[in-house]
């Protein structure tokens, strides 16, 4: 039996409607005669400043002022008496979008079922549990991912709260950056399906790691391990079919970026996106890592697949900068590298700077490193499209893990990192979060930008709300907007 039925509504939205208009004229009046008195710059800021902080005043105090005008209307409704017990009254507090909403109501429980509910949370749609609304929980988690958290409580409590408080640095309430990293914690984080990019004959695959530092109990470690730093190595690629420049700058074509910090990566994001059975070319553009040619085959999904390795310029010259500090020889030696081609020479001149060197062991690494490396060293010489993985690594993964002294745990880690790379790929992540909050992994649920479901925000077809659901204050909201 449902506890809202036509005839309760209606009175609710009567209810509310009133309340509505009553404080917006109490409210409003006094800064509107303000604004246009005084006609100044910092009239103009003020002004503005004290619309937004009266409009926001004006949702908080109808609700304070109609909660409890509609519950007592249900209490003393036939329909209530005939079916439910009253049985207490409880307080809550809310953060909206508005800002923070405290009030009491009611609870009630069926006289055949016992079962109990709280007919306000009902009716608003109300969330069992919760401090923060789901509206506000997504711009925490989205500009916690763009940002960090901490800023982020900071910057998204200044927007709930007082524009002028703010200005004038006095307090106001800081959402925990903990609370952000539990509702991260507690959201089943969808699939995202991304766009599929076909008619490409030639594919590029740029590839980098990024090692993070790990949270990690000292305790369970035993004195040898607790001396050393724990990372988890995280690995990103950067896919694109080709490349344009414009106006001196150059942007990927079909850009898609793919992080994670699985062990076997290769193959969970690639054949999902790109249609290998037309691709003929693949060109693998990377500091040539044991683990990168190690994974390489794994983009060999059909015969005419050709895998082609190239090696970043920038670690060949990294390399060559710490050989030797003279500007002459390191100009020297990438000549003959990059456009003699001459190995003989290399080694030649190589040699003398080992020779007369301190460290010749390190140094002689960065020698082998480059022969070892020499054909695929050369094939990035072909290249119409130079490597940007040390950009692309820096802006997508270092800026988010590696820029601040912070640790991570291998549990959650693998989320954070799913969060970033939607949030590189244009994935709206409030968006994604409004859209899935409440799904769990039974669902299935696959999150699809260019096919996304709006039904959350539209107005249903019945005019009763949801039980449990946003519903009942959307339809409340579109009627007072209409008047009704």
């Amino acid at each position: 039996m449902s506890s809202i039925t036509q005839n309760l509504k209606i009175e609710a939205i009567k209810l509310f409607n009133d309340t509505f208009f009553e404080v917006s004229k109490k409210i409003l009046s006094n800064p509107i005669d303000d604004f246009f008195n005084k006609i100044s710059p910092l009239s103009y800021i003020k002004g503005m400043l004290n619309f937004k902080e009266n409009l926001n005043q004006v949702i908080v105090e109808t609700f304070k002022l109609a909660i409890p005008k509609i519950d007592a209307y249900f209490l003393t409704s036939e329909y209530r008496r005939k079916n439910f017990y009253k049985c207490d009254t409880h307080s809550r507090n809310i953060t909206l979008i508005f800002g923070e909403l405290e009030f009491e109501r009611i609870y009630y429980t069926d006289k055949n079922k016992k079962n109990g509910f709280y007919f306000i949370d009902q009716l608003f749609g109300f969330e069992k549990y919760t401090t923060y609304d789901p509206i506000v929980r997504s711009i925490l988690i989205d500009s916690s991912v763009s940002i960090n958290a901490n800023y982020s409580s900071v910057k998204t409590s200044f927007l709930l709260g007082d524009y002028s408080s703010y200005l004038n640095k006095n307090h106001f309430k800081n959402i925990p950056r903990q609370t952000i990293y539990n509702w991260i914690k507690n959201w089943n984080i969808p699939k995202v399906e991304y766009e599929y990019f076909e008619n490409n004959k030639r594919l590029y695959v740029m590839v980098d790691e990024k090692w993070i530092h790990e949270q990690i109990r000292l305790s369970l470690l035993d004195e040898e391990e607790r001396k050393k730093h724990h990372y988890i190595m995280g690995k990103c690629f950067v896919t694109f079919t080709g490349a344009k420049t414009k106006n001196k700058r150059t942007s990927l074509l079909n850009r898609h970026v793919f992080m994670t910090t699985s062990n076997k990566p290769w193959k969970s994001f690639i054949e999902d996106i790109y249609n290998f059975e037309e691709i003929e070319e693949i060109y693998l553009l990377s500091d040539s890592g044991s683990w990168i040619l190690a994974g390489k085959n794994e983009l060999k999904l059909f015969k005419n697949n050709n895998v082609i390795v190239n090696t970043c310029e920038f670690h060949v010259k990294q390399y060559i900068n710490r050989m030797t500090k003279s500007k002459e020889k390191r100009k020297e030696l990438i000549s003959i590298i990059y456009e003699k081609k001459d190995k003989e020479s290399f080694i030649q001149l190589s040699d003398e700077i080992i020779e007369n060197a301190k460290n010749k062991e390190r140094k002689t690494q960065y020698k082998n490193y480059i022969l070892n490396h020499w054909k695929t060293i050369l094939n990035m010489c072909d290249r119409e499209v130079k490597s940007s993985m040390e950009p692309h690594i820096s802006h997508c993964m270092a800026a988010a893990f590696g820029s601040r002294p912070k640790g991570y745990s291998r549990k959650r880690i693998e989320d954070y990192v799913k969060l970033q790379e939607y949030k590189v790929n244009g994935i709206n992540i409030m968006d994604l979060y409004l859209q899935s909050y409440n799904k769990t992994n039974d669902d299935n649920f696959v999150y699809n930008k260019d096919n996304i479901s709006f039904s959350i925000f539209e107005h249903d077809s019945t005019n009763l709300p949801h039980k449990y659901s946003s519903g009942g204050l959307s339809h409340l909201l579109r009627n007072l907007s209409l008047g009704c």
